[in-house]
C-alpha cells in the first residue's frame, strides 16, 4: 500500500497476549483480502502483552508492509485497544475483530457485501458459538437479553467482536472504560443505519482464553451508564428533575399528613417521624434541582470545550 492512497479497509485488532495467534491470522487476513483485490492497512495495538507478542508484531511488519503496530505503556482494556485503533484508521471501512482466531477473516468480504447495500454498520452474529456453554455463552446471553430490554436494542448478539463501520462512524464514537461492549448501541445512538448477519465463529485452537465472569458484571454497571446517557445524554436535567419533582410531591404530601395529625389528632409535629421523612425529603428534591443545573452546565461546557455539537449532519443537498 503506498503512503499516498487510503486503504479501503482499516482491520484494528486489539492485542493482548496472543503470540500464537497473530501470524496465523495475518496470513488468514492476507489470503482473503488480496485475491479480492482490496487495499487494506491491519492497525494492531498492543495492549500491553506479558508475553511475545510485541517481538511477534515486530518481526511481522517485516512481511506485511500492510501492518502498523501501537503499543501500549500498560493493559488499558480492550475499549482503548479499539479507539486507538478508531483515531489511525484511514481506511474507508473500518473492522474490528478479535486477535484469538475465533472470528473468521472471510466474513470480512460478507460484511463488506452488506455495507454496500446502504448500512453505516454491520455487526456480526456467532449463532453457532464455539465456547463454553456454563462459563461463556450462558451468561453472554442471560446479559444480551438484559442489554436488550433495557436499551431496546435489536441486536442478537452484543458482544460479537467482528464488526465494519464506515469510517465516519468511527469519527464520532470514542469509547471510554468498557464501553465496547455496547458499541452497537452506541453507533445505534448516532443515527447509523445498522444491520446484522450471521458470521462463522470458530473455536480457540491457541492461547488462553481472557475472558471471565467477573465480565458480566462490570457489563450491569456499564449498562446504567448506557441508559443514562441513551436517554439523558443532551438534557440531564430532565432525570434530576423528574426525581426532585417526586421527592418535592411526597414531602408535601407528608406535611400536609403531619399537619392533619397535628390539628385534628393532637400529635406533637416534634415527636412524629413523618414530619422528618417530609423534611429530607423535601430536602432530596432541592437537591435533585440543584444536580440537575450542575449537570446542565456541564453538559454545555462539555460540547462547548471540545467544539462538538449534540447532532451531526449526514449531508448537505443543493440545487
Amino acid at each position: 500500500m503506498q503512503a499516498n492512497t487510503r486503504p479501503v479497509l482499516s482491520i484494528v485488532l486489539p492485542i493482548y497476549n496472543e503470540e500464537e495467534n497473530i501470524l496465523p491470522l495475518l496470513l488468514e487476513i492476507a489470503g482473503v483480502l488480496r485475491p479480492a483485490g482490496l487495499s487494506y492497512e491491519v492497525l494492531a495495538v498492543d495492549d500491553g502483552s506479558r508475553d511475545g507478542s510485541l517481538q511477534v508484531l515486530k518481526e511481522a511488519t517485516k512481511i506485511h508492509p500492510e501492518l502498523r503496530v501501537f503499543r501500549f505503556w500498560k493493559n488499558a482494556g480492550q475499549s482503548a485497544a479499539f479507539d486507538a485503533g478508531f483515531r489511525s484508521a484511514q481506511g474507508q471501512y473500518v473492522v474490528t475483530m478479535d486477535a484469538d482466531r475465533q472470528n473468521d477473516p472471510r466474513d470480512i468480504l460478507r460484511l463488506l457485501a452488506k455495507m454496500e447495500e446502504g448500512y453505516d454498520f454491520v455487526t456480526g452474529w456467532r449463532k453457532n458459538r464455539q465456547d463454553g456453554f456454563f462459563l461463556r455463552t450462558f451468561p453472554s446471553k442471560i446479559a444480551n437479553f438484559i442489554i436488550r430490554k433495557v436499551t431496546r436494542a435489536r441486536f442478537r448478539d452484543l458482544g460479537c467482536s467482528l464488526k465494519m463501520y464506515r469510517r465516519e462512524i468511527t469519527d464520532r464514537l470514542y469509547l471510554y472504560g468498557e464501553m465496547h461492549r455496547f458499541i452497537s448501541v452506541l453507533v445505534e445512538m448516532l443515527g447509523a443505519r445498522v444491520a446484522e448477519m450471521e458470521v462463522n465463529h470458530r473455536p480457540r485452537v491457541a492461547g488462553v482464553s481472557k475472558y471471565n465472569l467477573s465480565r458480566t458484571f462490570k457489563v450491569m454497571f456499564d449498562l446504567m451508564t448506557i441508559w443514562f446517557f441513551q436517554r439523558f445524554q443532551t438534557k440531564p436535567i430532565y432525570i434530576f428533575g423528574a426525581a426532585g419533582a417526586f421527592s418535592m410531591f411526597v414531602g408535601l404530601v407528608l406535611c400536609g399528613f403531619v399537619l392533619y395529625q397535628k390539628f385534628f389528632l393532637d400529635v406533637f409535629v416534634h415527636r412524629n417521624p413523618l414530619f422528618i421523612i417530609a423534611a429530607f425529603s423535601v430536602a432530596a428534591a432541592a437537591q435533585f434541582l440543584f444536580m440537575g443545573i450542575i449537570a446542565e452546565v456541564l453538559m454545555r461546557t462539555y460540547f462547548e470545550s471540545q467544539n462538538r455539537r449534540p447532532y451531526a449532519i449526514r449531508e448537505e443537498i443543493r440545487a
